[in-house]
C-alpha cells in the first residue's frame, strides 16, 4: 500500500514539475522568438496552451522514465535506494538501520550489510553490521572501480588504513538515512521527481 502511495505521489510531483518547465520552455522560446524568428517559434507564440501541453507531455513522460533510471531510482516508499556509483547501489528495506549491497560479499562469503557508510574517490567505506549475518571482520572498503573489497578486524586497523588513503575515518561514516538526505536531498529533491 505504500509502494501505491509514493507511486501516485511520484506521478503528482512529475506533473507539477513537468507543467514547470513547460512554462519554462515556452518562456525561453518566446524571448529567443524576439530576437530571431521562425516559424516554429511564431506557432508557439500563437497557440501557447496547445504547445504548453505538448511540452508536458513530453516532459513528464522523460521525468517517467528517468525516475527508474539508475540515476533517478531512489526506491518507492519502503524500498529505498541510493546510487553509489559503477552502477552499485546500497539499498534498504523498511528505513530500518542496515544498508545492503547486493551481488558483493565479504571474506566470509556473507552480503555486505552496514549501518554506517560514505563513498569518497570512488571507494564505499562502513562497518560491517548485520541484523543477520555474524560478521568476522568490523570494517571494509570496497573499490567501486575494481570490485576489490578489504576488510578490517578492528576499528583501529581501518582508521589506520583510511588516514593512510585519505579515506573517512569511523567517525566520518554516516548512517542510511543521512546518506540518502545527502544524496536526494536539497535541489535534486525540489527539481527531479
Amino acid at each position: 500500500m505504500e509502494v501505491l502511495f509514493h507511486f501516485i505521489f511520484q506521478l503528482i510531483k512529475i506533473g507539477i514539475l513537468a507543467s514547470i518547465y513547460s512554462l519554462m520552455l515556452i518562456g525561453i522560446l518566446l524571448i529567443f522568438g524576439k530576437f530571431k524568428s521562425n516559424d516554429f517559434l511564431k506557432r508557439v507564440k500563437s497557440d501557447k496552451k496547445k504547445h504548453w501541453f505538448s511540452f508536458g507531455l513530453l516532459i513528464s513522460v522523460g521525468l517517467f522514465i528517468f525516475s527508474f533510471t539508475y540515476w533517478g531510482n531512489h526506491g518507492l516508499a519502503d524500498g529505498p535506494m541510493i546510487p553509489i556509483g559503477h552502477w552499485e547501489t546500497i539499498e534498504n528495506t523498511n528505513w530500518t538501520e542496515y544498508g545492503h549491497l547486493k551481488d558483493q560479499k565479504t571474506s566470509d562469503g556473507n552480503n555486505i550489510e552496514t549501518t554506517k557508510f560514505k563513498v569518497t574517490d570512488d571507494k564505499l567505506c562502513g562497518n560491517l553490521k548485520s541484523w543477520f549475518y555474524d560478521f568476522k571482520n568490523s570494517y571494509f572498503v570496497l573499490d567501486l572501480k575494481t570490485d576489490k573489497m578489504t576488510e578490517f578486524k578492528t576499528e583501529f586497523e581501518f582508521n589506520e588504513y583510511a588516514e593512510n588513503n585519505k579515506l573517512p575515518k569511523s567517525n566520518e561514516l554516516l548512517s542510511f538515512e543521512q546518506n540518502y538526505k545527502n544524496h536526494w536531498g536539497g535541489i535534486r529533491l525540489l527539481l527531479l521527481p
